[in-house]
């Protein structure tokens, strides 16, 4: 199942608002107040009947004098539309449910398109209704439907920012629990067991142990992840104590740091959706979805990156739906843009009113990123390359011309040296991007190691601004260029032969280059820089003395990103 849309009218700071959810990896970000808590408890109310631990009772419901949009006076009704995508290989249980409860007869679409929309006033308080691909149900089976749902508790849902219950006390000690969820199959089997009980979690818990290793990614290769059922308990969903083991060292989830503790428990319940999706019969499979709210907290931001990606590889592959609310860039997907909800208020008279969603898609990728580092739009249009890399080693270079001659001596042998094939090279669009700290920082922190070039004509402009972030010369940074009349840029540094060449078949492009007209200069010297740049990578021969320039360079970026 995937969560298509919902709109909402009239409901707390939701006043008129329809969120689009893209169908794997999605956030939710805004500022303070925007508005992403009413939608997790939009979620809630239909998906959870209960918290997923075994002993928690509580279930959210629509009550309309609390719910109600507040600055609204008149008595308007709260309407809230779920549109959900369901198919026959994910949701067979749901589909086969809707097919005998509203006598739809055999449903041969691969998708059906489900609408459950929650209705409440004062005076009728909630009234349930659906449709099944536009067409409406009756109201008895609208009832049942939504009752199936919110019984099946396909949500998933992981709060990073405060306390948890899965602490299980006894032994005189504390352990921490996270549950797991058996198919009713093995719960009849447990039931049935009796004495049996205590070594069937341990065998299921051992199949949660070798998934939760895997997603771990390196942690499991210097331990190994020990999940123990509590004695004395079988239900539906049991908690595992957590522990790693560092050979004869035995570490409780407790003793991590809190970064890892917060993104072992994010893994479990993405893990849970999945066995769920993958070991359920048709008769219960229905594929949940999880939602996890501000994954980013206690991690340094470059794993914070690194998370964001784990994620959206995860719903991918997994064929599972995350949608996270978070307020890091690093945490936003950066593949995708437009899969990043960025919601945020109206305000008139310093009064904040409705929720409203920012447009993020197309030209306006960059909105949610833009939001969170506090920086106007137009400065990210030259890094969306930059945005969708995952590579832990960066080469920023000045413009697409910079980038092409790094790439030739990434893929060519000549006398310079070969530049690393792991390096990616990135075009950054121009000194001014350097000149914006705030957006530099970001990138930083965003890879392992990062290296940037920049003309030489630029050095006053750029030295000072690198040199506050802490960036040191030729160690972090390096000016490309000889200190020679037109040569101050990446052309000063490649062959004469090369220059002379370009310059004596295009003398009109070279006396273009003393215009008066800015606008005809710039054209000339990028049409020039172009020519020769193919003059360049139409030749193999250049002897080693030709390319001593360009091998300090080569040389200086191997070792920093490389060494």
């Amino acid at each position: 199942m995937r969560l298509v849309s919902i709109t909402s009218k009239n409901y707390r700071t939701l006043e008129d608002t329809k969120l689009g959810f893209a169908k794997n990896y999605c956030t939710i970000s805004g500022r303070n107040n925007a508005g992403k808590s009413c939608v997790i408890r939009l979620l809630s109310t239909l998906f959870r009947n209960k918290p997923n631990f075994f002993f928690v009772t509580e279930e959210l419901r629509l009550d309309y004098k609390e719910d109600k949009t507040q600055w609204v006076k008149q008595a308007k009704a709260i309407q809230i539309d779920y549109l959900l995508e369901l198919t026959k290989d994910e949701d067979p249980a749901l589909i086969s449910f809707i097919e005998r409860i509203a006598a739809t007869g055999t449903i041969d679409r691969a998708t059906v398109a489900l609408q459950i929309s929650y209705s409440v006033t004062e005076r009728d308080g909630l009234i349930v209704s659906t449709l099944i691909d536009n067409q409406p149900t009756d109201e008895k089976a609208a009832k049942e439907i939504e009752k199936r749902i919110k019984e099946s508790n396909l949500l998933f849902l992981y709060n990073s920012t405060t306390p948890h219950e899965e602490l299980y006390f006894g032994r005189g000690r504390h352990q921490t629990f996270y549950e797991f969820v058996m198919s009713e199959d093995e719960k009849k089997a447990i039931d049935e067991a009796g004495k049996r009980t205590e070594r069937k979690l341990r065998q299921l818990a051992k199949e949660h142990t070798q998934g939760l290793s895997s997603m771990l990614g390196r942690l499991s290769e210097k331990y190994d992840v020990e999940l123990t059922p509590p004695e004395g308990l079988a239900a539906r969903r049991m908690p595992l104590g957590i522990s790693l083991k560092d050979r004869s060292v035995e570490v409780p989830l407790n003793d991590w740091g809190s970064g890892p503790q917060n993104r072992t428990h994010i893994l479990m319940a993405i893990l849970q959706a999945n066995r769920i999706k993958r070991t359920a019969s048709p008769e219960d499979k229905i594929t949940p979805f999880v939602v996890i709210e501000e994954p980013e907290s206690f991690l340094h931001p470059l794993a914070q990156s690194e998370f964001g990606r784990i994620l959206g590889v995860l719903s991918a592959e997994l064929g599972i739906q995350i949608i996270v609310t978070t307020h890091s860039p690093y945490m936003l997907n950066q593949v995708e843009p437009a899969s990043n909800i960025l919601l945020s208020r109206e305000v008139k008279r310093k009064t904040a009113l409705q929720t409203f969603v920012v447009d993020t898609a197309g030209d306006n990728w960059m909105a949610p990123f833009s939001d969170h580092l506090g920086l106007p739009p137009a400065e990210f249009s030259a890094l969306r390359a930059l945005f969708s890399s995952y590579r832990s080693k960066v080469l920023l270079v000045e413009g697409e011309i910079d980038k092409e001659y790094f790439c030739l001596l990434q893929k060519n042998t000549y006398s310079c040296g070969c530049l690393d094939a792991d390096i990616e090279i990135v075009p950054y669009g121009g000194k001014d991007t350097l000149k914006n700290t705030l957006l530099v920082q970001f990138v930083l922190r965003k890879f392992d190691r990062v290296f940037v070039t920049y003309d030489l004509d630029a050095q006053g402009d750029v030295c000072g601004a690198l040199g506050r972030l802490g960036l040191k010369d030729q160690n972090d940074f390096v000016a490309l260029g000889l200190s020679q009349p037109g040569k101050d840029c990446i052309e000063g540094l490649i062959p004469q032969r090369v220059l002379a060449a370009v310059h004596g078949r295009e003398t009109d492009l070279v006396m273009k280059l003393t215009s008066q007209d800015n606008k005809e200069r710039r054209k000339a010297k990028d049409a020039l820089k172009r020519k020769c740049l193919q003059e360049f990578a139409s030749h193999s021969d250049y002897q080693k003395d030709e390319l001593k320039d360009l091998a300090k360079v080569v040389k200086t970026i191997n070792a920093r990103l490389c060494g």
